[in-house]
């Protein structure tokens, strides 16, 4: 791939300066020097800081980014006020990264009443954080915290407290984990007055969990919810435990939700609205997750388009088809 992209192509795609500020990616004016002149010499910058990342990996294409737009009622956005996370906060804030002691990710099953997750779902998981964050996966065994968490019914459903959960956690993470992340069937809540919570996990932090309880159609038939594969597809609750686990590991790294695209950082408050959420980082949280974990972002797409690919999720291998074709043209 070259070095320097084609002036004609960053001037079609750099359109909005608040959203190159946000990803770090300066304007291109210097005076005295031609665009060209200024373009190399930032690509010689940038590269230097990046290990070889192009430039164009960053660049916000409309075809593929969808800056935000106005939240609907009931929204995670029109509930929550949040100012967001350029790339520049990111790198004066907490972030983490692995090192040559924490780097391994543990995924944590957890149970209560309801029966263990499948390996059907367990094992693809763990396969996919690999290919997300480019660092080695474990997966610890199951742990019963039944009475050992605060928890509730709310409306005849069986939850436990997110918090406590990760209280939990941190009593048992191992010495060579850069993070743990919890994954139940359970439904959460973080606190009394929240109806409920996809996941939680601190940020920057070593601990984090999420449910898969609200991501199944059976969810509220009984007290607690039993995955059932020949009503929800492994496909569907791929799609969404995928979405969710990075979503949370991500918050563990130090990203906060994303308000600038639509992306997989996108806070969201309804089962609708984590649907629409995209399966991929926009160009910030992208930016974000590279300097920190250090993988080669075209592998990284390749190795993505293949497992969507063998799950049979054509949507999700179609974008990195277009993707990749676009970049490597």
């Amino acid at each position: 791939m070259a070095a320097v992209a084609s002036t004609r192509r960053l001037r079609m795609s750099m359109t909005d300066e608040n959203l190159l500020e946000a990803i770090g990616i300066q304007k291109f004016t210097v005076k005295g020097k031609s665009e060209e002149e200024v373009l190399e010499e930032y690509n010689d910058k940038f590269s230097k800081g990046a290990k070889g990342q192009d430039i164009r990996l960053f660049i916000p294409d409309k075809d593929f980014f969808t800056p935000m737009g106005k939240p609907k009622r009931g929204d995670w956005l029109a509930e929550h006020k949040e100012s967001g996370q350029t790339y520049k906060q990111f790198m004066t804030g907490g972030y983490r990264g692995p090192d040559k002691i924490h780097n391994t990710i543990y995924l944590a099953p957890i149970a209560f009443k309801e029966e263990p997750i499948p390996d059907e779902v367990i094992d693809p998981l763990k396969r996919f954080a690999e290919i997300f964050f480019g660092v080695k996966v474990e997966c610890l065994k199951q742990r019963n915290l039944l009475g050992k968490v605060t928890d509730r019914l709310n409306d005849g459903v069986f939850q436990a407290q997110a918090g406590k959960i990760l209280d939990r956690l941190d009593e048992k993470v191992p010495k060579d984990a850069f993070c743990v992340a919890g994954i139940t069937l359970c439904d959460l809540y973080p606190k009394k007055e929240w109806n409920f919570v996809f996941g939680l996990a601190r940020s920057p932090g070593r601990t984090g969990v999420y449910s898969l309880a609200r991501y199944l159609s059976n969810f509220g038939e009984n007290e607690t919810t039993q995955i059932d594969l020949d009503c929800d597809p492994i496909s569907t609750i791929l799609v969404r435990a995928c979405k969710t686990m990075c979503h949370e590991m991500c918050h563990m790294f130090g990203l906060r939700h994303c308000i600038h695209f639509m992306c997989l950082m996108n806070g969201s408050n309804h089962l609708a609205e984590s649907d629409s959420r995209p399966s991929f980082l926009c160009p910030i949280c992208l930016r974000k997750l590279q300097h920190v974990c250090k993988f080669d972002i075209i592998q990284r797409y390749m190795d993505m388009k293949t497992f969507w690919s063998e799950q049979g999720l054509k949507e999700q291998a179609d974008w990195l088809e277009r993707r990749l074709n676009k970049l490597l043209s």
